[in-house]
């Protein structure tokens, strides 16, 4: 028996006996309609290809707690993130409490006699019930005036998400009224302790209700909160809150494996199906992908080739399988349900994987689905197939001579790796230094580094182009031919580890070549640069005054998380100042270059490098500085068509440390 005065929950205060049975009666209907809606998506998911996503527990649940719970993805951006979290955290908050509530009432009490709210814990619990209950209304009135007032393109004001956002509205606020009219008809001393529920009570009381009106009141509103309450745990999965499951989810299977190393098909020659091309060519995992999408539009906002307009947007790829795994868009996948040209002109600069709240594997999709139109199909765009087949035949995407790859280091005398002899890098210079006239300036530069530092390195004469373009167009076979004979080339010599410069390069080698047996420590050629800084191995010693403005490589910053690195080698030039543009880092905006699309051409209405450019001449600075040549290669042409040749410069972080050891 609780003396008198102590502070305690009436779980059933003015509600009628026959009022709480139904409620216990309704709560197991709902229960067993969530179970059943639930289990439904479980076999629709189960249904696709199985996937290994059961290792790592520990890390996974790490994910969940930051993700999930601590809504740390969501919270990097201001509004939208402040606006989701405090409905988030007050909707848990609010289940919380009503966990508990049922375990006090339900559980403790009769089975132990022991009433586990009250006292100083049950004024604690209505203190935080009530202000995670206000933030869960300023969230929800945040979201309606960022969907239906404010408007951004990204998110759809539909009738829809009106109902979703009324129903929460609703059971709130009813919560709220309910406690209200208890604490003005008891009058208990502890009431301000619920400030909301106090608040509005007294208001109540201002107004002239008395007993019998509250009481009233009380009942006619406690019925509707509990339908509504039930009817809500009922329709989670058949609705749009079947987020509230799917996403911590699919957070907890996310990819931990490295972001840039894409699924092998095994036994190409044998595989039954070579990309995908229907529902059940899925895994699981990518399934439950689109079950896990809330249609917020944060990849359609960061995606470059959607701000460029091109027939891409991540949002409606996912949400159009989404509804297709559903049964609401039949019909075939390729050509009806999605367009090729909406597959060509992703970029695969992961944008969209980095904003994605439910961490959707987005780009991945998109190749798999490349990989039906290239390799079932034979319908690749433009200019690629010619490329690729270069690349089969000479080496390099221009189809240029094997004999002249180590033309670019004439008069240097470059080491070339011999067998049974180690050095301390095996160079990979790649193709577009070595053919490309522009970007031979880097491989001089970073051999200018390396001698300069006395480092042991060599140069392989058998390098060829390891097909990372032909495997994001879609080319599985090609890219594992060649990988296969680049891996044996470099296993035959002695070395600790590989240098590269390309970004891309340095992706494939580092996540990709461990497939087919060639695992490396692989280093980019500015983390090499700003070793040899930091170890005082080299010195820029000649000044440079200005201001450059470092751009960052998607496949080098997003892919692998290189981004101090190339900033610090430059910064070790005298004199020079390095800024960010207002994309930088995480959110850097690609050059327009990867995902194949420097060897075709995509329809827009501005391409994607202009943007860049242009964001790039607006900070002031009069040098753009990049770690890859794919980016300069594409902002150097930018700045042409923008005509800013004279006004903007773009080079390389190893040419700036290279021209100031001079």
């Amino acid at each position: 028996m609780t003396p008198a005065g102590v502070p305690i929950r009436d779980t059933f205060w003015n509600v009628p006996p026959l009022a709480q049975n139904a409620l216990y009666l309704g709560g197991l209907i709902a229960v067993a309609i969530f179970v059943y809606g639930f289990y439904q998506h479980v076999r629709l998911w189960r249904a696709g290809r199985p996937e290994h996503r059961f290792d790592d527990i520990p890390q996974r649940v790490k994910l969940v707690a930051k993700h999930a719970l601590g809504q740390a993805r969501t919270l990097s951006q201001a509004y939208p993130g402040i606006m989701h979290a405090i409905m988030f955290w007050g909707f848990l908050a609010l289940f919380m409490g009503t966990v508990l509530a049922t375990i006090d009432y339900d559980i403790t009490l009769p089975f132990w006699g022991y009433k586990l709210l009250e006292g100083r814990f049950y004024l604690f619990y209505e203190t935080v019930l009530d202000l995670f209950g206000l933030f869960f209304v300023i969230g929800l009135g945040m979201a309606v005036w960022r969907r239906f007032v404010l408007r951004p393109p990204r998110v759809d004001p539909t009738a829809r998400f009106a109902g979703v956002l009324a129903l929460l509205f609703v059971i709130n606020v009813s919560g709220f009224v309910l406690e209200a009219c208890r604490l003005a008809v008891t009058h208990v001393w502890w009431a301000p302790w619920s400030p909301v529920g106090w608040a509005l009570g007294q208001g109540m009381l201002a107004a002239g209700l008395g007993e019998s009106a509250l009481r009233g009141t009380h009942l006619a509103v406690w019925l509707g909160h509990a339908a509504l309450s039930l009817f809500f745990v009922a329709i989670i999965p058949y609705s749009y809150f079947v987020h509230l499951v799917t996403t911590p989810l699919n957070i907890f299977f996310s990819k931990l494996t490295p972001r840039g190393a894409i699924p092998k098909i095994e036994n190409i020659e044998e595989a039954e199906s070579l990309g995908i091309s229907k529902l059940e060519e899925f895994s699981w995992k990518r399934r439950l992908d689109f079950a896990a999408c809330v249609e917020c539009g944060r990849c359609q906002a960061a995606c470059p080739a959607y701000a460029a307009g091109t027939a891409l947007s991540p949002k409606q790829i996912i949400v159009k399988l989404k509804r297709h795994m559903h049964g609401q868009a039949p019909g075939p996948i390729h050509g009806e349900l999605i367009k090729p040209e909406e597959l060509w002109a992703c970029t695969t600069c992961m944008a969209c994987v980095e904003e994605c709240p439910a961490f959707i594997d987005i780009v991945d999709t998109i190749i798999d689905l490349r990989r039906y139109l290239t390799l079932s199909e034979g319908a690749l765009p433009s200019t690629a197939p010619q490329s690729l087949q270069n690349m089969q035949r000479a080496g390099n995407p221009w189809g240029l001579p094997a004999g002249e790859r180590l033309a670019w280091a004439q008069g240097l005398d470059v080491p070339v790796m011999a067998p049974g002899k180690e050095v301390e890098y095996l160079y990979w210079v790649g193709c577009s230094a070595s053919y490309d006239k522009r970007n031979q300036a880097i491989a001089r530069s970073v051999v200018a580094i390396l001698k300069k530092a006395g480092v042991s390195f060599g140069v392989m004469r058998e390098e060829r182009c390891h097909g990372e373009v032909a495997r994001r167009l879609g080319e599985e076979y090609l890219y594992q031919t060649v990988t296969t004979e680049n891996v044996e080339h470099i296993n035959q010599y002695k070395f600790k580890k590989v240098i590269t410069h390309c970004p891309h390069c340095f992706n494939t080698l580092k996540n990709e070549f461990p497939q087919f047996g060639g695992t490396y420590e692989v280093l980019h050629h500015s983390q090499v640069i700003d070793d040899l800084v930091q170890s005082g191995r080299i010195k820029p010693i000649k000044p440079v005054t200005g201001t450059v403005v470092f751009h960052d490589s998607c496949y080098l910053g997003r892919y692998n998380g290189i981004m101090g690195a190339p900033r610090r080698a430059a910064a070790a030039v005298p004199g020079l100042s390095v800024i960010d543009p207002p994309n930088a880092r995480e959110r850097g905006l690609c050059c327009g270059g990867g995902g194949g699309h420097m060897w075709m051409e995509v329809k827009s209405a501005k391409r994607v490098n202009i943007i860049r450019t242009e964001e790039l001449l607006a900070t002031g600075a009069r040098t753009v500085a990049t770690a890859c040549p794919f980016c300069l290669a594409m902002l150097d042409l930018g700045r042409k068509v923008v005509g800013a040749e004279e006004r903007l410069a773009v080079k390389d972080v190893s040419e700036l440390v290279a021209e100031s050891l001079e």
